[in-house]
């Protein structure tokens, strides 16, 4: 009888011991899943991304309707004060310098995408062009009559690109097909999407 109550009493405390253990696991488990949406309110520029998970094309967030895109007349244009105009086509540019780097997105108070973003340095394109001593800022449009701006120092950083491809895979039209800007360490408003012309000032 005793035997059997030591038996009894030592399976209980293993069934406990297993318990803890499969919880523990689990709790491990879901605490090794970081949700991005949490940065949302967060600077870009102050956000370590190195470690964080990437967002699948499929859920990477979207903010306005996509215009109709014609690549076999698409062109990027590069002009004002530059010494050389460029007006390159979609495959001119693809077969152009590249840079891939994983950059965090952040729409403030909305969401956030962490995904590898690879295209055109500004910086090639400013070359190519060659800009002219007196230029401060460029401007950059989108086929939607969208605009952003920056300066001359700033978009030749490493972390300033027109993006075409997007996690390994060509630029979805939602995401900004043909060329998206890519703005290292800036909210995602300086993103501009469907990038045709850009204006050296």
């Amino acid at each position: 009888m005793k035997t059997r109550q030591i038996f009894i009493l030592t399976a209980s405390l293993l069934l406990i011991l297993i318990g803890t253990l499969v919880i523990s696991c689990h709790s491990d488990s879901n605490s090794d899943v970081f949700d991005l949406q949490s940065l949302k309110n967060s600077n870009p520029a102050t956000v370590d991304n190195s470690n964080l998970p990437i967002t699948p094309i499929e859920e990477l967030h979207t903010t306005a309707p996509s215009p109709d895109i014609d690549t076999q007349q698409y062109q990027l244009v590069v002009d004002g004060l530059v010494e050389q105009p460029l007006s390159l086509t979609y495959s001119e540019i693809l077969s152009g310098p590249s840079v891939t780097k994983v950059v965090l997105l952040i729409c403030p108070g909305v969401f956030v995408d962490n995904a590898e973003w690879t295209g055109v340095p500004a910086s090639w394109l400013l070359r190519e062009a060659g800009v002219n001593p007196e230029a401060k800022e460029l401007a950059f449009y989108s086929v939607d009559g969208y605009s952003k701006t920056l300066s001359l120092e700033d978009a030749q950083m490493d972390g300033v690109f027109l993006a075409h491809h997007v996690n390994g895979e060509m630029l979805p039209l939602e995401h900004g097909y043909p060329l998206r800007l890519v703005v290292e360490g800036q909210y995602g408003y300086m993103w501009v999407k469907w990038v045709n012309r850009i204006q050296v000032l």
